[in-house]
């Protein structure tokens, strides 16, 4: 299936951009719970085939999800297949992250920001530990207790741990587990407060 004008080079693309405070109509709220559904049976395909391409990504998977979703959701967005937008929207993302991660330009609770026991400054190790419990207190606050603690344990344990160990340990399914982390990344990610404390946790040699 062709999807909107991928035969035609994209010309007349329309790139949605979600207004703050933008409400879901019911029309819109049926087709984005659609995607949902489409992307919670297809999941295991969709990790087997990205790591068939070398290209898989657990966090930029369900964040390319999240973003769909929002653009159905609240934009509208129409899609005429599923599987072609969604690999085409993840390859830009993986793209993007990895250009990110070339010139470290950072962002909250990366796989950086694990509390490093060996580092020799003192103040730096305590810079971090306040900085990730405040970050802890911020999503405490505002999400369900559920959320939080499964939020809190991806966080603690990876990279030992995964979605699908998460799967196994909670018995929620990997794309609801995906649906909850990506949003309050992505939630974390816009608080410029943290961005800024984390950027001053940098030693020298990583910037």
């Amino acid at each position: 299936m062709k999807l909107g004008n991928s035969g035609a080079n994209n010309k007349g693309k329309k790139y949605i951009k979600i207004k703050p405070g933008a409400i879901a109509t019911p029309e819109n709220q049926l087709k984005a719970d659609a995607f949902k559904e489409w992307f919670g049976r297809f999941y295991p395909r969709l990790q087997t085939e990205l790591i068939n391409k070398d290209t898989y990504d657990e966090d930029v998977l369900n964040d390319t999800f999240l973003r769909i979703y929002d653009k159905i959701r609240f934009g509208g967005l129409e899609i005429a297949d599923y599987k072609a937008y969604f690999h085409r929207a993840f390859f830009t993302n993986f793209m993007q992250i990895n250009i990110q991660a070339s010139q470290s330009v950072t962002t909250p609770l990366d796989n950086h920001d694990k509390i490093d026991d060996s580092e020799s400054d003192e103040e730096l190790i305590k810079s971090k530990f306040e900085l990730e419990n405040d970050i802890f207190d911020f999503v405490y606050a505002k999400y369900p207790i559920h959320e939080f603690e499964l939020f809190k344990m991806y966080v603690r344990l990876k990279p030992a741990i995964n979605y699908a160990d998460l799967s196994s340990l909670t018995s929620i399914s990997q794309s609801r587990i995906s649906e909850i982390i990506s949003k309050i990344r992505r939630d974390v990610c816009k608080q410029k407060d943290f961005t800024m404390r984390r950027r001053s946790t940098l030693r020298k040699t990583e910037c």
